[in-house]
């Protein structure tokens, strides 16, 4: 949710930053634009006024950073709670395009990784939850798993 207020509030000033001071003051709504009415000539036929050109700028760059499409679908905290035992939370993001049956993976891949790290011999996945949190104002897809150490096999 921080995310997404920081990305409105950049937004806003982003905005903000391009209004002429002088036209700020007075009784609202005014007539006139916030920014100049200015034109982006990239042809002799071709030009696009500079109000359309800063806001779809700025509705990328807020879809961009709601979205985030290069950033992973699972948020992964592991938490250490023996000698042998992990307990691994996932958060999926909130807007994503499929994923949404990955966290096992997600648990084992990991758990695959801290298990040649750590030197043991084999793991298993001793608890698996997952669900979907409601929080305003999307719900949210999270799994939690409690994972054992061995450092021989059974």
């Amino acid at each position: 949710m921080g995310k997404l207020l920081a990305t409105a509030l950049a937004g806003s000033l982003l905005l903000a930053g391009c209004a002429r001071w002088d036209s700020v003051g007075g009784s609202y709504p005014h007539k006139s634009s916030l920014l100049p009415n200015a034109q982006i000539k990239l042809s002799e036929t071709i030009s696009y006024s500079l109000e359309k050109i800063v806001l779809t700028g700025a509705g990328a760059w807020i879809l961009y950073n709601i979205y985030d499409p290069l950033a992973p679908n699972w948020e992964v905290v592991e938490a250490k709670v023996a000698d042998n035992v992990y307990v691994l939370d996932l958060k999926m993001k909130r807007f994503h395009t499929g994923g949404s049956g990955e966290a096992m993976m997600v648990i084992k891949r990991r758990a695959e990784q801290l298990r040649r790290e750590n030197g043991f011999a084999s793991y298993r996945v001793v608890d698996y939850v997952e669900g979907i949190e409601s929080s305003t104002p999307i719900a949210q897809r999270y799994a939690q798993g409690l994972v054992q150490m061995a450092r021989s096999n059974p």
